[in-house]
């Protein structure tokens, strides 16, 4: 047979309870976290490319096809989405300077383009004009 465990369940003489039935902080606490809310979206913003976290050639990649999808569409602007590079080694951005370079090789599909306003992304997002 085994061992008969000895009780020690809490009670109010009995002092601290159990482990594992202490409350954790987390579980009162009240205030939100900024990466918990969900985003807002800006009813002006044009759609978006989201290219974060992807790698340079599929980020390329994607966002040729998709800018050509918007193009076909008649879409007059997009926002395409790079990141800030907070992430990259030295904390600087690998995709922005190359969406920038694609934008401006490439004005077949892309008129001209602009750094986004910061409530859409600020430096980590551009603004694409497509060529009609």
């Amino acid at each position: 047979m085994g061992r008969k465990k000895k009780n020690t369940a809490a009670g109010p003489d009995r002092g601290t309870p159990r482990r594992g039935k202490r409350r954790s902080i987390r579980y009162e606490a009240v205030e939100e976290f900024p990466e918990d809310r969900a985003p807002v979206r800006d009813p002006a913003a044009p759609p978006s490319i989201h290219l974060r976290l992807l790698k340079a050639d599929e980020a390329l990649e994607r966002m040729e096809f998709q800018l050509r999808a918007f193009a076909a569409k008649g879409q007059g602007e997009v926002l395409v989405i790079h990141g800030k590079g907070s992430n990259s080694p030295g904390g600087v951005s690998v995709l922005g300077p190359l969406v920038r370079q694609w934008c401006d090789k490439h004005p077949a599909v892309v008129q001209s383009w602009r750094i986004a306003p910061s409530t859409w992304g600020g430096e980590g997002a551009i603004v694409v004009v497509l060529a009609q």
